[in-house]
């Protein structure tokens, strides 16, 4: 066994120093023309890449970039104007008139700028490569997330522009202890992600951690922010959401200051952050714009809203099954005389109408929205109107799907969690009736003390400061430090 071991370790060495040997490639023909045939093959003669040979008054050069990833105009301006002109000396460097340029040596490196979006000069005469940058791609612009309204606070969200995205956080946070560290990951995709966080705040540990996780992921494509999440998280089969996502930057600069991590993945508007806390599926960012009282209210109905959307079904299958007699005597009739014609036992009942309601929710979810709102809200009630006319659900049964549903479109980070245990719980009413449940919240209290994010415990907000901001918040004067397991050295966020 440890044999096998080490041969892997040493075929991955070896692998490693072939792909570090790929990499650092300084040897490529300096005659125009064999460049020219060069880069052709290199790219397969992909449409898209212009490999333009121009005659300057000195030498000949090659200008080489993507079609659809700059500025053509800017192109002809700043790059070919200046080197036809009759008073080109042969300095490249020096003689185009853009900003951001550089000269490098190595042609991989050159090559993953122009997949980038700069442009890449070779000319005769100079043994490095010239990359400016002049991307111009089309873009969309920034707009309010539809994912996170709110009525209060910044409607600005998340674009698919790393750029744009980490200028938005840099506005909101003018520090020179704000961080951003760029990662390449992905062997095809070559994907730019971008990790953040204050310096002196954050937790060295998880940041640590982060890096190591980051620099591990092997694979040929990183195409949303949703594969880093699976590949940082701590369990990949765990219901509960680990890893933090966002689109409102006055969100993630919250977070940020807090202590955490921010990871921006180039071409998606959902920015990750790490460590996260359960507690802040029912915290909301406009809660820190509004009055004290109003905000603890809000954070406690939806607190009451999720114990209804994963408890309801359940406790009242396990009453009308087992506990009837907890049931007043009025309610038990009208329950009675509703149910006497139902041919499907109260579980089975209850199973049957939360499929529908997945299955309502999801189509109106993939359909375009005005069909989609329109196939949820007339199909749910025809649905419902019918099956109860038909004799095949009673109306208890709708009535408390109807409250579930309304309750689970509260907190839509806690999707997942709510329909698994949702459905945990029905599955212990019909069965134990109310033991059953009292055994399920036993279960789902171990697993949420038991998972963690990034090795800070979800439920780790129970400190003197942190409770402060939790279902019942403080004013943000009462606010002097920075949650215990998230933050680093620096937990003072205001002087008394």
């Amino acid at each position: 066994m440890e044999k096998k071991k080490q041969a892997r370790q040493a075929k991955k060495e070896e692998m490693a120093k072939k792909e570090e040997t790929k990499k650092k490639n300084t040897d490529f023909p300096k005659d125009m023309e064999q460049l020219e045939k060069y880069l052709k093959e290199y790219f397969h003669e992909s449409s898209d890449v212009i490999i333009l040979p121009i005659q300057t008054k000195k030498e000949k050069a090659i200008i080489l970039f993507i079609d659809g990833l700059v500025n053509t105009d800017l192109v002809d301006r700043d790059i070919l104007k200046p080197l036809l002109d009759d008073n080109f000396t042969g300095d490249v460097l020096n003689s185009i008139t853009v900003n951001q340029k550089e000269a490098v040596t190595d042609l991989i490196e050159a090559i993953d700028k122009v997949l980038n979006g700069n442009t890449a000069i070779f000319y005769t005469q100079s043994p490095e490569i010239i990359c400016a940058d002049i991307r111009g791609w089309d873009k969309r612009g920034i707009e309010t997330p539809d994912s996170e309204s709110s009525i209060r606070g910044s409607k600005e969200g998340f674009t698919e522009t790393l750029r744009t995205n980490t200028a938005m956080l840099r506005r909101r946070i003018k520090s020179p202890d704000l961080v951003m560290v760029n990662f390449v990951i992905g062997k095809q995709t070559r994907t730019n992600v971008t990790i953040a966080y204050i310096d002196k705040i954050v937790n060295e540990n998880v940041l640590k951690r982060l890096k190591d996780k980051l620099a591990k992921i092997d694979t040929d494509s990183i195409l949303d922010s949703g594969y880093i999440d699976q590949y940082i998280e701590d369990n990949p089969y765990n219901p509960i959401a680990t890893v933090g996502s966002t689109q409102k930057p006055d969100k993630l600069a919250g977070m940020i200051l807090e202590g955490r991590i921010a990871i921006f993945c180039d071409c998606t508007p959902h920015v990750l952050y790490v460590p996260t806390l359960f507690i802040e599926n029912l915290q909301v960012q406009e809660d820190y714009y509004s009055r004290v009282i109003i905000s603890s209210i809000l954070r406690f109905i939806r607190l009451m809203a999720l114990l209804i959307s994963i408890l309801l079904p359940g406790f009242f299958i396990s009453l009308v099954t087992y506990n009837q007699e907890m049931i007043p005597e009025v309610f038990l009739i009208t329950l009675v005389s509703a149910r006497s014609k139902i041919p499907l036992p109260a579980g089975a009942e209850m199973f049957f109408m939360l499929v529908m309601f997945e299955l309502l929710r999801e189509s109106g979810t993939r359909l375009p929205r005005p069909i989609g709102s329109a196939i949820s809200i007339v199909g749910a009630l025809i649905i419902g109107e019918t099956a109860v006319s038909a004799g095949i659900v009673g109306a208890p049964a709708v009535i408390i799907l109807g409250l579930t549903a309304v309750c689970s479109f509260i907190i839509p980070s806690l999707t997942e969690f709510m329909i698994l245990y949702r459905f945990f719980f029905l599955f212990l009413g019909g069965v134990m009736g109310l033991i059953g449940i009292s055994a399920g919240v036993v279960i789902m209290l171990t697993h949420l003390v038991s998972t963690s994010s990034l090795g800070v415990p979800i439920l780790s907000a129970f400190s003197k400061e942190e409770l402060r901001d939790t279902i019942p918040r403080q004013p943000l004067r009462n606010m002097v430090y920075r949650p215990d397991e998230i933050s680093g050295e620096n937990r003072i966020r205001r002087r008394r």
